[in-house]
């Protein structure tokens, strides 16, 4: 509670001294604050040839003012008070330019140079960027070019901390930021997954509305088909050769940002004027054909860029029944209306196909296994800067975006049980039922027509105190996300079945109410010089509600604060405190209803006239009610130290989430219930059974998934970035990143398990300590970087070494610490917990509580440091054409190592070794 206050007095203390300067400047404004300002001009030219750049980008980051040039390559801002400013100009292609000025100054001249190979400074990997007061990396497109990126998730390879991996397209590639993604954290990689957002070109890239799981009683968010349900972006689905830039936001965003935990992922496409390209990639597993060109439509007409991208890999590149298809397209519109006051606008539609397609493996038609999943995604939005120059609104910034999808997910197995009855009964009931084959084709189809609307409003501005400016904004955002799907279908002649007691049955998602969420913000970014060294402070409050018009309302509020201040020359200090909410998606809040059958009479006879089954279903609302909002609170402690080309980062921080959302059993989804039971008296020859009139009565025990903020995440670690700059010598630039994180998963409640021991009545139901597991790892990136520009030529050699790798499991026991004694029907469970004397004297003769677990689950897996070595590199012949090859562990260094856990298995540790290659032509 102590930091919420000091934070709140921090802004109050800048809310006092703008209260002041506002109070003496208010009898005359203009008068007073004309005299000390004046315009800024300025020319933006192209290097080569001194040519002017038409729609470059001017932005002055202290007083968040923006700007484009013209058709002479000028630009201007009028009014501008006295002050230190950073300039920054950028162009579609071009290294970024940057000037420190003392205003006012004579008109400023900007030579811009293409991001190529010709230069010796080319920059090919992430660089650390602190402009807008969170730590963040900025991945240029000539990075993402050199590194022969096939999608998003793979871009995520420059982070530092992050694992180099081959290209693979099997299953969703979801991300997490901070955290360790090894294999063993898969329970702690959806909440991570989905609460990291994209964004694409302003518009976030929402997954609350997928509801393409199975049966989230019995299997959760999964599915047997492909499915980024109950996580966040599938990364797959966004290619990377129509990026520009990105930049990855790992530290406390701005409060901009909202429905997040994690952090945010910014990506701009390619707009602009450029030539035709066209691009061929090549590898074991993939083959991908990239084209993009963008037009200028005439004078004053604005421009259009547009790209095509085809893509299909294998899972295995020997077999052919496994496989996933890309399509994707985009068009995207820039424009400047008017010039008193111009609204700069960019406009996208984009479309994309997906499928993931497993079909029947021929070497194994026993089983008919098929699984199938189709994602055709069509997205509109439109942001922009309105220009109004005015005392509280300098720039107007809007968002709207609207993404509509259609998912389709199919699966099939040709499954053999004993002859049974199956129930479709949809309330409480108890009805005979039909036998039904042994031998059945399950088959199960389930389509979502997600939509996600987003729109934003805000508001720039800023304001001086004696020598320092405060620069604001104040906006507004709005999500929906809703799905019009039919959702989850059987072929009602052959419905679907499964040996557990907890039934299927078809839902229709259109039917589930929408996702609202409205949030407000404010947000003060301040600078100034103390002792002639900059003082930077960003401080900001958002506010959301979260389904403000249905059951589940809540609101949130979550201030952030970062702070910089140089105190040695080149030596600058920052660190960060702030709170993030990641609301639930559609999947937590209405999750499926439980359907429990059981036998109340099971009469099989090989004559269907003379066999009997009667079914009582009892039905389970397993929606939470008490179900929370998940939030962050993360913390950070960085110096860098910068001089020339030279760049040293390092940054300590600590990330917790809790009431992070999970599908699991717990004391809500225990259920005592009851059934009548009835015996056959007579069984007559061709002639249905005849029943007693004494009907019984059986208490049923069930438990089920159901969605509880059961996870908590604990994320804390050092990650650092060392660029060393180019030894012209040899040609060779040096760049060292790298990271410790440990990442802490646990559960906040006990765990519960019901165990049917053979020839033992269900009394009691085993309660267990709460538990997770401790992940650390610690990761260093080599990257010598090898240009000669005469030549047209750069080679990129990789040295990573994990030197630590550590799972262990926590709170894991065979022994329970309490256990829930069965009652009667319909009362509430209730945990009745050991005294330690109690627990030291159960064996495993207690067979209903105790949990028979592996050796392995108390011992810590720690391996042994690793090495893998990778190579990039790129040839340009010419102007018009280039040619690019990576090979991944080019040593093949695969060492056979055994298990800590499990001494009698081995393990390749290594990625296999992997290559593939890319020609490019621009006409």
């Amino acid at each position: 509670m102590r930091k919420p206050i000091l934070f709140f007095a921090l802004l109050s203390l800048q809310t006092t001294f703008i209260d002041d300067s506002m109070a003496q400047q208010s009898a005359s404004i203009e008068t007073k604050l004309s005299p000390q300002q004046q315009n800024l001009t300025g020319t933006v030219r192209r290097n080569s040839n001194k040519d002017p750049l038409v729609g470059a980008t001017v932005q002055i980051l202290e007083l968040g003012l923006y700007s484009k040039t013209d058709e002479s390559g000028k630009f201007s801002f009028s009014k501008i008070p006295k002050g230190t400013y950073t300039v920054v100009v950028q162009y579609l292609g071009m290294l970024e330019e940057q000037q420190k000025i003392s205003f006012p100054t004579s008109e400023l001249q900007f030579l811009l140079t293409e991001n190529s190979i010709t230069l010796k400074d080319v920059v090919v990997v992430g660089k650390e960027q602190r402009r807008d007061g969170a730590t963040s990396t900025v991945i240029s497109r000539k990075a993402i070019e050199h590194m022969q990126a096939t999608h998003l998730g793979e871009i995520l390879q420059l982070l530092p901390g992050a694992i180099v991996s081959n290209p693979s397209f099997t299953n969703p590639n979801k991300t997490s930021i901070r955290q360790y993604s090894g294999d063993a954290a898969s329970p702690g990689d959806n909440m991570s997954s989905m609460g990291t957002s994209v964004i694409v070109n302003g518009a976030p890239q929402s997954n609350n509305a997928n509801l393409q799981s199975m049966n989230t009683v019995t299997s959760g968010v999964l599915a047997g088909f492909s499915t980024s349900s109950g996580m966040g972006t599938d990364m797959r689905q966004l290619s990377a050769d129509n990026i520009e830039s990105v930049e990855v936001i790992r530290g406390i965003p701005s409060v901009e940002y909202g429905d997040l935990t994690s952090g945010a992922i910014l990506v701009s496409t390619k707009a602009g004027v450029e030539p035709l390209q066209v691009k061929a990639r090549l590898n074991p597993k993939l083959t991908q054909f990239w084209a993009g060109q963008g037009f200028s439509l005439g004078k004053n007409k604005g421009n259009l860029f547009v790209d095509l991208d085809f893509t299909k890999a294998y899972d295995n590149q020997i077999t052919a029944y496994s496989a996933y298809e890309r399509m994707t397209g985009s068009m995207q519109y820039t424009n400047t209306f008017g010039k008193e006051r111009p609204l700069y606008s960019n406009t996208t539609f984009s479309f994309g196909m997906n499928l993931d397609d497993n079909k029947v493996d021929p070497d194994y038609q026993v089983e008919q296994i098929i699984n199938k999943a189709q994602n055709y995604a069509y997205q509109f939005s439109t942001n922009g800067k309105w220009k109004l120059n005015k005392q509280f609104a300098r720039n107007l910034n809007y968002t709207l975006s609207g993404n509509y999808s259609l998912q389709k997910g199919y699966q099939q197995r040709l499954n053999t049980l004993s002859v049974s009855a199956n129930s479709m009964a949809t309330e409480n009931i108890t009805q005979q039922v039909p036998y039904l084959p042994a031998t059945f084709l399950n088959q199960l189809w389930i389509e979502g027509k997600p939509l996600n609307i987003f729109a934003k409003l805000s508001d720039d501005f800023y304001l001086k105190t004696g020598e320092g400016t405060h620069r604001f904004l104040l906006g507004a955002d709005y999500r929906l996300d809703a799905n019009f799907g039919s959702g989850r279908t059987v072929d009602p002649n052959n419905p679907y079945r499964t040996a557990d007691p907890l039934g299927f049955r078809p839902r229709s998602y259109k039917d589930i109410p929408s996702l609202n969420q409205f949030g407000v913000y404010l947000e003060d970014r301040y600078s100034m010089q103390i002792f002639d060294r900059d003082l930077h402070v960003q401080a900001g409050v958002r506010w959301d509600q979260i389904q403000p018009f249905g059951s589940f309302s809540q609101s949130v509020l979550a201030p952030r604060i970062n702070a910089s201040y140089e105190f040695i020359k080149d030596f600058t200090i920052r660190g960060g405190y702030g709170m993030t909410a990641k609301s639930p998606t559609l999947l937590y809040l209405y999750p499926d209803r439980a359907y429990y059958d059981a036998f109340s009479l099971n009469h099989y006879k090989e004559n269907p006239v003379e066999a009997m089954a009667i079914i009582s279903t009892r039905v389970f609302d397993t929606a939470n009610p008490d179900l929370k909002i998940a939030k962050a609170t993360k913390k950070e402690l960085g110096l860098d130290y910068t001089r020339g080309k030279k760049r040293f980062s390092v940054t300590g921080y600590h990330e917790e989430t809790k009431n992070g959302y999970e599908m699991n059993t717990n004391l809500n989804s225990v259920k005592f219930f009851s059934i009548p039971t009835y015996s056959v008296l007579e069984s007559p020859v061709g002639q249905p059974p005849v029943l007693s009139t004494e009907v019984g009565e059986s208490v049923i025990v069930s438990t089920f998934n159901a969605p509880s903020n059961d996870r908590n995440i604990l994320n804390k670690g050092i990650e650092f970035d060392f660029d060393f700059g180019r030894f012209d010598n040899i040609r060779t630039s040096f760049v060292l990143n790298g990271a410790y994180l440990s990442t802490k998963l646990t559960t906040a409640n006990p765990y519960i398990l019901l165990q049917n021991a053979p020839n033992m009545p269900l009394k009691r139901i085993g309660v267990f300590e709460a538990r997770g597991m401790q992940q650390e790892r610690f990761v260093t990136t080599l990257r010598a970087i090898h240009n000669i520009p005469e030549f047209r030529f750069i080679i990129t050699a990789t040295a990573q070494t994990i030197w630590k790798d550590k799972h262990q499991y926590l709170n894991y026991s065979s022994i329970p610490v309490g256990y829930i004694p069965v009652g009667a029907a319909g009362s509430s469970p209730q945990i009745t917990y050991f005294t330690e004397t109690e627990r030291q004297s159960i064996t495993e003769a207690d067979r209903d509580i105790y949990l028979s677990l592996n050796d392995g689950y108390f011992k810590a897996e720690s391996w042994k440091p690793l090495w893998l070595f990778n190579l990039k590199m790129t040839k340009e012949f010419a102007n018009n054409m280039g040619f690019s090859f990576y090979a991944n562990n080019v040593f093949n260094h695969r060492p056979l190592q055994a298990s800590t856990r499990y001494p009698q298995e081995y393990s390749k540790r290594n990625i296999s070794m992997f290559y593939g290659t890319e020609i490019t032509i621009k006409f």
